[in-house]
């Protein structure tokens, strides 16, 4: 019976703006994760009880019924461990807030040292009250201890997930940006390489908007891979950054180089189909080159579908996909911690996050629709890992997770999935940034475009001859030469 870290604190709901007559309706409130824990809660409830079913029925009298949750106390962040990533005067700045008046804090629209005076021109995202500082502290606290859960030798389970707010890929070193205050899984990856709890980090990050915080703190780090997929429109669509051709390091940071992935979506509604694709084609074998020893996810819920802000299309059973599919490609025992950032419908978030968690735990999920009986999802395979296949087997068992929207291992192209013609370019955008450079080479990882597609029944025309050119004909003429 599988068993999950699971972090939160009533101190988190305390951020809200002072504004009253905005607090029902403004994105980014507490709701979001009091509706996200009222359905785990429930869950375990349902989990607790088919468990003591399941045992019962084997009659099984000495057998004690673990929990699906176990409960970490949240503890705040520490300064030392904050400034591996934020710059003093950037938390002291922060930190200020708690004391000032209701007058002084509506003058605060957002907080950036790199300015002369640390206050930029209201944007509309940013809010700050006397619990605010406390609350991104609590944020930033509740995923290092997640990462110490998960690290410990004596751990007793190598998953956890942190529900916390407010959200964190968005802040910089020494700025505050979209609803973001402290980085918190940025904090916990750099936490987790200083205190020698790991070595390799991984930050998978599938918030619709694209982790500009998280991007520029790992940019020259080659001992954190970074990977956002995230929407893309010109400026028009927040915060406007991450192209696939920023690929990370530089000539002084060469070892950097390939270790930051973006795949931008340059259209909204985006789906199932074309999330499983990414993972599938790029995602997954990127992970397992990697070979990282700790993985977090910045897990942003605002791609679903109904989300407030997001405008994208992915169904709550994708979360629960795309989280078993990392699940089986990489071992078992590799730690990997959830953590909350974005998503704004809390009846959405809290069915896309209950996906997530099932996903953890091992077990089915079925939109709550019916009782979730124990154990009834396949588990994540042990291989052993001496074997000079393990590592293909594994990345098989991830993609054949995500077959259901999008099948690699079919036999032509047209039946691996139905996908938008925009996000095969989006794909393969990225795949072309990245298929070439030397650490990726290097690993054996072997990137290759997805075909367009060409939809059934089209007929294609010459413009002179008139001639009807078959859709089989033209798949075979592309196949003769090198794309």
């Amino acid at each position: 019976m599988s068993q999950v870290y699971l972090i939160y604190d009533e101190r988190m709901e305390l951020h809200q703006t002072l504004d009253k007559d905005k607090r029902d309706y403004h994105v980014e409130r507490l709701e979001r994760i009091v509706s996200i824990m009222q359905r785990l809660l429930s869950l375990q409830s349902h989990l607790m009880f088919y468990r003591q079913m399941n045992i019962a029925a084997m009659n099984e009298t000495t057998l004690c019924v673990k929990p699906p949750f176990i409960h970490l106390k949240c503890e705040v962040a520490s300064q030392e461990t904050i400034e591996l990533v934020h710059s003093t005067e950037y938390f002291d700045s922060l930190k200020a807030t708690s004391s000032k008046t209701v007058e002084e804090l509506n003058t605060i629209h957002s907080i950036d040292c790199s300015v002369a005076d640390g206050v930029i021109e209201d944007n509309g995202d940013m809010y700050f009250c006397n619990d605010t500082f406390q609350a991104a502290l609590l944020a930033a606290g509740g995923v290092v201890q997640c990462v110490d859960a998960v690290t410990s030798p004596s751990a007793d389970t190598s998953r956890a997930l942190a529900v916390v707010r407010p959200p964190g890929h968005h802040a910089c070193h020494e700025m505050t940006m979209g609803f973001c205050f402290f980085n918190s899984v940025v904090v916990a990856a750099k936490y987790a390489i200083k205190s020698q709890k790991a070595k390799r980090v991984v930050i998978l990050d599938w918030d619709i908007h694209h982790g500009n915080g998280s991007q520029d703190l790992t940019y020259y780090d080659d001992n954190i891979l970074y990977i956002s997929l995230h929407r893309k429109c010109g400026k028009k669509f927040f915060p406007g950054t991450g192209d696939p051709e920023e690929i990370g390091g530089d000539e002084l940071h060469p070892d950097a180089i390939g270790l930051n992935v973006n795949v931008a979506w340059r259209n909204p509604h985006m789906g199932n189909v074309e999330y499983a694709a990414a993972m599938s084609e790029l995602v997954l074998p990127l992970l397992q080159g990697f070979d990282a020893d700790l993985i977090l996810i910045s897990c942003g819920l605002d791609a679903a579908k109904g989300d407030l802000i997001g405008d994208c299309d992915l169904f709550p059973h994708m979360y629960y996909v795309m989280t078993a599919s990392i699940l089986k490609t990489m071992e078992v025992s590799i730690p990997i911690v959830v953590a909350l950032e974005g998503g704004y419908n809390t009846t959405v978030i809290s069915a896309c996050m209950e996906a997530v968690a099932c996903a953890l735990l091992d077990e089915d999920w079925n939109d709550g629709k019916k009782p979730i009986p124990s154990h009834s999802a396949p588990q994540v395979d042990t291989i052993d890992s001496s074997g000079d296949d393990s590592v293909g087997i594994r990345l098989e068992m991830g993609r054949r997770v995500l077959a259901e929207y999008w099948d690699y291992y079919a036999e032509n192209d047209r039946q691996k999935g139905k996908i938008k013609a925009a996000a095969t370019r989006d794909v393969n955008r990225t795949i072309r940034c990245l298929r070439n450079t030397p650490y990726w080479t290097s690993r054996g990882v072997h990137l290759e475009e997805i075909p367009q597609q060409i939809p059934s029944g089209n007929r294609v025309t010459r413009s002179k001859k008139k001639d009807v050119v078959s859709v089989d004909e033209i798949q075979i003429s592309l196949q003769s030469f090198s794309l």
